[in-house]
């Protein structure tokens, strides 16, 4: 998918992971406590290099919602600047593994929010409609 239309939809995925994360949805046997902090701090560090400055120490996935609340409060500046990081194709960010373009770094973390967002509307969906458990953790029920 485009990064443009990626970025469209970002609003409403990034509401899609606060909503279905908040609504008592089983998501233990998924990363989402170490990824979503994580992909939260890249996207932040893209925006830190264009002034914006978000920062959290929520643990866990609970980050997201203090992002999306800062989000909402900056969102004509984040919106600027996405714009401008997806028009530069030679602006470039140091990283702690080397040297990434930042549209690249950009379009992984809002292809990763779309495809976190997808992921969980199915599994909410299979826990509306009463899906049996595929797998059986008995460590993890007890």
């Amino acid at each position: 998918m485009e990064a443009a239309a990626l970025f469209l939809h970002f609003k409403e995925n990034l509401a899609t992971v606060v909503g279905i994360l908040n609504s008592g949805l089983q998501t233990g046997t998924m990363p989402y406590n170490t990824s979503i902090p994580l992909e939260v701090n890249l996207l932040a560090d893209v925006l830190r290099l264009h002034g914006l400055d978000f920062s959290s120490d929520t643990p866990g996935a609970k980050r997201v919602e203090d992002f999306q609340q800062w989000y909402l409060q900056n969102e004509a500046q984040v919106n600027d600047v996405v714009h401008h990081v997806l028009e530069d194709k030679k602006a470039y960010m140091r990283t702690a593994t080397g040297v990434v373009l930042q549209k690249e770094m950009l379009y992984r973390r809002l292809e990763y929010f779309k495809e976190t967002a997808h992921t969980l509307e199915v599994m909410a969906a299979q826990q509306q409609l009463h899906s049996p458990k595929h797998f059986n953790y008995p460590y993890l029920n007890a």
